[in-house]
């Protein structure tokens, strides 16, 4: 097993394989770290990890580098704090020095068998298990906020189940906010943190638990406050929708993104293997030996397969010079459909997944652009429903969301059924090139009702599909 350096981790950026060994100074003596799973890596910065130190199993963090004692530092004060607080967490065994660098290993009590809130959440298929899971988080919170202490990383990943213990992880950005307990325009900031990193569809339980966290701080029921709490929720959806967008167009975890004078690339980095990599080299190789959709003027569509999955190229032609000029300014519809579908993705609006976009360009200049997204398998609504004899299910699904763009102010731009597949999990919404935001009301619903009567003329030669959609959807036109 090979025994690393604190450089070589460093320089190995995300290509670290486990098992491998580090030296330690910890107790005055030598010690070998055997890390044998990494659950969390920051290049260069911090390696989280299932590691093995004389036999007993730990989970571990390692800070690497000029800042490595200052970040240990932040997360011995983040569990020290929880603690004082009465909150249950894992135990700090030990801490430990690199031994050839400024290293700093922090190991925690390794508890098995246990499951975090978020894949307990992710399991919840009633609102009274999501109720049940939010409660036991907001008594945390509210202890923690009775001490004034306040978690800045506050999502339910950060809590371990097991059994009916409930542990509370990640000190990391833990702060001492005041010596007696939260104000309360404090303590809503810091909640409203919380409940953003929900979809909107659940913002109506946050009414539904507030009141437990109120009774952990010993308030009474408050109408205001909890309205209060409901416009920071707003505020700080936005704020976290805007840089989650962002991110996409940057090289990060989840993504791999080049940039060069003549191209812009980003790709899922999950997805990006070297035959990948070669596809995005020479995207219309790729259409060209593909089966092709579709064969516009304004646009190509093909279906290619990769290794063991299938993929869809949509490329924006460019139709002539004039077109071209037009466009080269502006960002490219391969741009906006990225952004859109990782906007649907925020708000879990059903949509086509992205996988990769391309901009070819000659400088600041757009020319030729890509979007890559997975392939999937569905009819289109307008051919499936004219022949099921009882589709209940599929128009609430399809209404479902409509009512979610309505709530989210965004208008689709060319609602067509054949704009909506139908999968086995559900119609999904495709074509996001048109897709926009609204800032205002009055430019959403003017947008939105364009949207509504386009997909109403799908059904005219369907009287009783559209009177049932007319049923669903009526009350969402602005007039």
């Amino acid at each position: 097993m090979e025994t690393l350096s604190e450089a070589q981790l460093i320089d190995a950026r995300r290509d670290l394989r486990t098992p491998f060994k580090v030296v330690l100074q910890r107790d005055g003596t030598s010690q070998e770290l055997i890390f044998q799973k990494i659950l969390r890596l920051l290049p260069g910065k911090r390696i989280v990890a299932w590691a093995e130190c004389r036999g007993e199993q730990v989970l571990v963090k390692t800070y690497l580098g000029k800042t490595a004692a200052r970040y240990a530092a932040k997360e011995r004060f983040g569990v020290e704090s929880f603690a004082a607080t009465g909150v249950r967490t894992p135990e700090l065994r030990w801490c430990g020095k690199l031994a050839d660098g400024q290293g700093e290993a922090l190991a925690f009590e390794y508890v098995s068998d246990a499951c975090s809130l978020f894949e307990r959440w992710e399991e919840a298929d009633s609102d009274a298990e999501r109720v049940d899971i939010l409660n036991r988080v907001l008594i945390i919170i509210g202890k923690l906020h009775n001490h004034g202490v306040v978690q800045r990383d506050l999502h339910l990943a950060n809590f371990l189940l097991k059994g009916e213990q409930l542990y509370t992880i990640d000190g990391g950005e833990v702060n001492k906010h005041s010596m007696d307990s939260l104000s309360e325009s404090v303590s809503l900031k810091n909640l409203a943190l919380f409940f953003c990193q929900f979809y909107p569809r659940h913002d109506d339980l946050v009414r539904v638990v507030f009141p437990t966290y109120e009774a952990v701080r010993g308030w009474r029921a408050d109408v205001a406050r909890a309205s209060r709490l409901g416009e920071e929720i707003l505020r700080c959806r936005e704020t976290r929708k805007r840089n989650y967008i962002d991110k996409t167009f940057r090289d990060c975890t989840r993504f791999v993104c080049d940039s060069s004078f003549s191209r812009f690339q980003v790709c899922e980095r999950s997805a990006y293997t070297r035959d990948m990599a070669s596809l995005l080299e020479d995207p219309d190789a790729a259409i060209e030996s593909g089966t092709i959709l579709k064969d516009g003027n304004s646009a190509t569509v093909a279906l290619v397969r990769l290794c063991n999955r299938s993929l869809v190229i949509k490329r924006y032609n460019i139709k002539n010079p004039w077109h071209g000029l037009r466009r080269a300014f502006r960002k490219s519809r391969a741009w906006k459909s990225w952004s859109n579908a990782h906007r649907m993705e925020f708000l879990g609006i059903p949509a086509l997944k992205p996988v990769a976009m391309i901009e070819k360009r000659i400088g600041p200049l757009r020319v030729t652009a890509y979007f890559i997204t997975e392939y999937i398998e569905g009819p289109n609504a307008a051919a499936c429903l004219r022949r099921m004899v009882n589709p209940n299910g599929e128009l609430e699904a399809l209404a479902s969301i409509l009512h979610e763009l309505s709530e989210a102010q965004i208008s689709h731009g060319d609602l067509k059924a054949t704009n909506f597949l139908l999968t086995d999990d559900g119609p999904i919404i495709i074509d996001l090139d048109a897709m926009r935001e609204h800032k205002s009301r009055e430019s959403f619903e003017k947008a939105f009702d364009k949207d509504l009567e386009r997909f109403m003329e799908n059904w005219q030669d369907c009287p009783e599909l559209k009177r049932r959609f007319d049923g669903l959807l009526g009350h969402l036109r602005a007039s």
